[in-house]
């Protein structure tokens, strides 16, 4: 989490934001964000796409890194980043670092028991949204309503509306996302 809170600093700093101002725009407080960027708090997914869509910017910049020439892009498991949220008691690992002009996102989320991406259902900032249960039982929850996923369970969904993921199981479940940029 260390790397992502000081991408944030720099991603706020970059753009000329006080904490203030981006902390309202995101909707949390100054006190919340600092501690974000100082890496003393660790906090759901959801608070780090209210910040990244406050910056207008997709949630997978707080893991870019430099251009990788046009080459295709090889994620290896074993070389993948991970990212641990313990407020939602999940792991994120962006499947698609290092190319700035991408169309899409695929994401790997992995939930532990009882791990929810959001505290609250959340919105997404632009584009469509794709997620496929690809191991263990989920809950997705979207404008009130709730839909038990299973194994290779998939659903295309509008992200502007408040939406969630929950593990309300006794065993991780990872759930791929691909958001369109």
């Amino acid at each position: 989490m260390k790397q992502v809170s000081e991408r944030l600093r720099q991603l706020r700093q970059d753009r000329e934001l006080s904490l203030r101002m981006l902390a309202k725009n995101a909707g949390i407080s100054a006190s919340a964000l600092s501690q974000i960027e100082a890496g003393l708090v660790s906090p759901s997914i959801a608070t780090l796409e209210k910040i990244c869509a406050a910056l207008s910017l997709p949630i997978t910049s707080l893991f870019d890194e430099p251009e990788n020439g046009g080459d295709p892009l090889l994620m290896p498991a074993r070389n993948r980043r991970r990212v641990y949220s313990t407020t939602s008691h999940a792991t994120v690992e962006p499947l698609a670092r290092g190319l700035s002009g991408k169309k899409m996102q695929p994401i790997l989320i992995t939930l532990d028991p009882g791990g929810e991406v959001g505290e609250q259902p959340y919105v997404g900032v632009k584009g469509e949204e794709f997620g496929i249960v690809v191991s263990g039982t989920v809950i997705f929850e979207q404008a009130g309503k709730k839909y038990d996923l299973g194994p290779m369970d998939a659903v295309y969904f509008d992200p502007h509306q408040p939406h969630n993921w929950k593990n309300a199981n006794e065993s991780p479940a990872m759930i791929l996302i691909v958001v369109s940029l």
